[in-house]
């Protein structure tokens, strides 16, 4: 029989988890907030023994081998203060993570409302990009200030593509599970692709086309000549929409990307692009510091230090950044080889385990999380800072979907 103490903390954890998605919106001190709460709950949850350790020790494992090589880089890092609060934060999204899988243990039931409060979110921002799209600003009167790119509630951070990126899956799940229809669920996911392409974000919108048709062709129980003819039926809806858009729209998507499909094209566009420029100092950096890196958050410093002056790239004067804008050269430049490659050893597992899972007992919800985290890792297209609050709240969101699932039943 549950206790008051238990009902409590069932609902805080209800209430926190149903809200996470609008902490994304508002900004880092939001996101932390609910982390840090979550986690807390959690910890109190443990040592009052309401929970059984055992059953998150393969999550913890996991997440404290990760732990441990961010640590080890903090020996070698060039700015202890740039470094240590991405750690320190870490060690709360651990709990944050397991606290997700305890409702999913000890109250699946009441997971549903989570799911229905973050469908409810998605809507609203779903309605809220096309009222910006149709009128320049949203409905709280923000706009962004890239040409050809929607903000929605991020306003001129214009970081939405990430969030819709993160959330599409879950979104379709749900209504997967909930209306069978399939012709419904085509054009839903049609939609969604729709609406990521006219957020602007190339590379999102890349993320986001690919995680869905996974998902079409890996769920949706229709012949295989079916699922070619809703993907040919995609491009023809995307050449529709893309001989009506503006200049701007054009110029991002037609005559930039139409480079890439060129010979050595990708070369060539890295060779004549500031994402280029980061990439090539963050191979110097790596070199130089090649065992253990310059430490975590140390790009930021050490992109625009005078000894890369002389880098041979076109926009070498623009090489200094927050972070060089891909997953891989970020961890081979900020944690070196001992840290890359426990990064990989970290997520090979993580994925291995959970795709194990998610093929004898099939849940969506789970292999919507492996979907997405499997997509955000592909090399190559421009990503934010691994650790940044932002995008490792949506990423570390999607880990808790795909390990939490992992229960004998």
């Amino acid at each position: 029989m549950l206790s008051l103490n238990n009902i409590k903390e069932k609902n805080l954890l209800i209430i926190l988890f149903s809200l996470f998605p609008i902490t994304m919106l508002i900004g880092n001190f939001a996101i932390n907030s609910f982390i840090l709460l979550i986690a807390i709950i959690f910890i109190t949850a443990l040592f009052n023994k309401k929970t059984n350790y055992l059953k998150y020790r393969i999550n913890f494992y996991l997440l404290f081998f990760f732990l441990i090589s961010l640590t080890i880089n903090l020996l070698f890092t060039n700015d202890f203060s740039l470094s240590y609060p991405r750690v320190l934060k870490f060690v709360f999204v651990i709990f944050f993570i397991m606290a997700f899988k305890y409702l999913i243990i000890e109250y699946p039931l009441s997971l549903s409302e989570v799911y229905k409060s973050w469908i409810v979110i998605f809507l609203i921002i779903i309605f809220d990009l096309l009222f910006e799209f149709y009128n320049g600003k949203n409905i709280l009167g923000l706009t962004s200030i890239f040409p050809g790119r929607l903000g929605s509630f991020t306003g001129k951070e214009s970081v939405i593509g990430n969030f819709f990126f993160g959330f599409s899956l879950i979104f379709l799940t749900f209504f997967y599970k909930k209306y069978k229809n399939i012709n419904l669920n085509i054009l839903i996911a049609i939609a969604l692709i729709a609406i990521s392409f006219i957020i602007g974000e190339r590379a999102n919108f890349i993320r986001t086309f690919i995680s869905i048709i996974f998902f079409i062709f890996l769920v949706y129980d229709i012949k295989l000549k079916y699922k070619f003819l809703s993907l040919s039926l995609i491009f023809v809806i995307f050449f529709l929409i893309f001989s009506n858009l503006n200049e701007s729209y054009k110029l991002r998507y037609y005559n930039e990307l139409k480079l890439l499909i060129k010979k050595d094209g990708l070369s060539k566009y890295l060779a004549d692009s500031n994402y280029g420029a980061h990439r090539n100092v963050a191979k110097e950096i790596f070199k130089d510091n090649p065992i253990f890196g310059i430490g975590i958050k140390n790009f930021r410093n050490e992109s625009g230090d005078k000894k890369y002056d002389d880098l041979d790239h076109f926009h070498n004067t623009a090489r200094a950044a927050n972070h060089p804008h891909e997953i891989y050269y970020e961890f081979l430049s900020e944690t070196g080889i001992f840290g890359f490659t426990c990064f990989i050893i970290f997520f090979l597992i993580s994925i291995s385990i959970s795709i194990k899972n998610y093929l004898n007992y099939k849940n969506l919800y789970q292999l919507s999380g492996i979907i997405f985290v499997v997509v955000s890792l592909i090399p190559v297209l421009p990503s934010g800072s691994f650790l940044s609050t932002y995008t490792s709240s949506i990423f570390w969101l999607n880990y808790a979907l795909m390990m939490g699932y992992n229960i004998k039943k």
